[in-house]
């Protein structure tokens, strides 16, 4: 199965716990200009606790072929591209990835 991959840099992250109903509001109103979500993403994203990360210099690189392996996430922070290639792979050691 080939994918596309994103390679990028964390530009900003903003955490928020504990919001009323309220604050979850302003705050993606206040991000809708970078969130740009539909009115049925904003309420899927009606949470307490959000978590909005902000990426620069997002490059995407020619497609590659992985291997999926168990319970593979969409996102995976990697130390080497080399653990999920296709031929190059050994089953993923989960310990090493940060999540």
């Amino acid at each position: 199965m080939r994918e596309s991959v994103f390679i990028s840099w964390k530009k900003e992250v903003q955490n928020f716990v504990k919001l009323s109903d309220e604050e979850i509001a302003k705050t993606l109103a206040d991000n809708q200009n970078k969130l740009n979500l539909s009115d049925k993403q904003k309420v899927r994203w009606h949470k307490k606790c959000l978590c909005l990360v902000e990426f620069e210099n997002v490059e995407e690189l020619s497609p590659l072929a992985f291997e999926h392996q168990g319970n593979m996430d969409d996102w995976l922070i990697l130390e080497k591209i080399e653990d999920v290639i296709v031929g190059t792979s050994i089953p993923y050691n989960y310990d090493q990835s940060k999540f």
